[in-house]
């Protein structure tokens, strides 16, 4: 049995190309390259935390792994989905465009996130509109719609892009809705994704800024809170937002519901 700091895991280590690393792809093994990472020695020795900012958690998982703390269970029931839901009954009905826009866009983000989270690209999107079935006064319509996007990816910017153009192809003004959701489907992992043979150096270009954006965003709202680095302004009164009447107050995070004590 190897110990994770002895000499002979160190060389056993050192001579293990990436390559030969349980879930690293052909695609990431280049991208590891650049950074100077090249055996499975080398990602051991990477800070777990930059390695996660740079290319995903998935990755962050294995360097640790390397390192000697376990972090994948061999029956992990974390495996990664193959499509990925974000929906949300409103708080009351609405047919304003406007507020379904913002809650199409506030579900498509987060499952750009999910995507994120679990190394995955997206090659299509559903978006879906529901009436209230119990209200038949109301009129009933509940409408879905699937577009493929141009290319995989786990980019907020054209998944909200794609998400807001089948939410026009499906409105249908007349009528007030209670839920609506993304779904993005199709999912493949980012790092055995395959290219293109009309890859240009440019789009290669683009890819890596749009990594280096999502981490940054992800990385601000994991420190500062979710939502905080958003696409969009988002309003507090919508009609779509959940109504909490009956929520505790959060007296450890919000200093509007702290409790107040009067002495008479």
């Amino acid at each position: 049995m190897l110990h994770d700091e002895s000499d002979e895991t160190r060389h056993l280590l050192e001579r293990t190309p990436l390559g030969d690393v349980w879930g690293v792809g052909r695609r990431l093994v280049e991208r590891l390259a650049l950074q100077g990472i090249e055996t499975a020695w080398d990602l051991r020795s990477t800070d777990p935390k930059t390695i996660r900012r740079r290319f995903s958690v998935t990755l962050e998982r294995t360097a640790r792994e390397l390192q000697g703390t376990p972090c994948i269970d061999m029956n992990d029931s974390d495996e990664p989905r193959q499509r990925i839901m974000t929906s949300r009954s409103f708080g009351r009905l609405t047919g304003e465009m406007s507020e379904l826009q913002e809650a199409i866009r506030q579900h498509a983000q987060r499952g750009a996130e999910k995507l994120r989270e679990q190394a995955s690209h997206a090659r299509a999107v559903l978006v879906f509109l529901k009436t209230n079935r119990h209200r038949p006064d109301l009129g009933q319509y509940s409408p879905s719609i699937v577009l493929e996007l141009p290319e995989p990816t786990d980019d907020s910017r054209p998944i909200v892009a794609a998400a807001q153009q089948a939410l026009a192809e499906i409105y249908r003004p007349g009528y007030r809705f209670m839920k609506a959701g993304v779904m993005l489907l199709d999912l493949v992992d980012a790092n055995r994704e395959q290219l293109s043979l009309l890859d240009t150096p440019d789009r290669a270009a683009d890819r890596e800024r749009s990594e280096r954006l999502m981490s940054t965003l992800d990385e601000l709202n994991q420190k500062m809170g979710r939502g905080t680095v958003r696409l969009g302004v988002r309003r507090h009164d919508a009609a779509w937002q959940l109504r909490c009447a009956h929520r505790t107050p959060r007296y450890i995070t919000r200093w509007e519901e702290l409790m107040r004590v009067r002495a008479d």
